[in-house]
């Protein structure tokens, strides 16, 4: 049977909309979703937790959201199964404190950890293009125009964009197509 992992984004969990719509797509496939406290441990512990998991269930599809989107670009060098990136952020540190501005000194420690980890593992990235693909918004209201995405991973498989659907990405149950289709599956 295969396995698909989603990846929540910050603020959600394993069980998001995003998660079930997966599984209505794929059916005849096992879905992981697990939910993170993405302020609850640094990112490195998070990162390998998430690395753990993987080795562990190895599935043939990643889905990332937003921060999950994230931690699902950092994981490509050691993944060889397709990527797909919603909305991924590309700067934690700055995403989050426009988030949650003048944040309490736990979340500024956190912001400051996930800075440190960006340059140390986000920022060394280059993945190849035949796994990678990315559904972005044209209008998302956190991140803006997903340049700066774009500029660090030129080399991918496949954008989808979509308009109106925001930062959360409201047009998600339109993925099962383009999905399939990066990943050769007929289903």
């Amino acid at each position: 049977m295969k396995t698909i992992m989603y990846l929540h984004g910050y603020g959600s969990t394993g069980q998001a909309v995003k998660a079930r719509l997966l599984g209505q797509m794929f059916p005849s496939c096992r879905l992981i979703a697990p939910t993170f406290d993405y302020d609850a441990a640094p990112p490195a512990d998070l990162f390998a937790r998430l690395r753990a998991l993987l080795a562990e269930q190895r599935p043939s599809l990643l889905v990332g959201s937003s921060l999950g989107g994230y931690f699902a670009l950092c994981y490509t060098p050691y993944y060889s199964g397709t990527v797909w990136c919603v909305n991924p952020v590309c700067e934690v540190e700055k995403t989050i404190a426009a988030v949650f501005p003048g944040p309490s000194a736990a979340v500024a420690e956190r912001l400051a950890q996930y800075g440190d980890f960006d340059r140390r593992v986000f920022q060394a990235l280059r993945p190849e293009g035949g796994r990678l693909n990315f559904a972005l918004s044209t209008d998302d209201e956190l991140l803006g125009d997903h340049s700066r995405l774009m500029r660090l991973f030129p080399r991918h498989n496949a954008v989808v964009w979509k308009e109106h659907c925001g930062h959360r990405f409201m047009r998600f149950a339109e993925l099962g197509g383009p999905i399939r289709k990066s990943l050769g599956w007929s289903e």
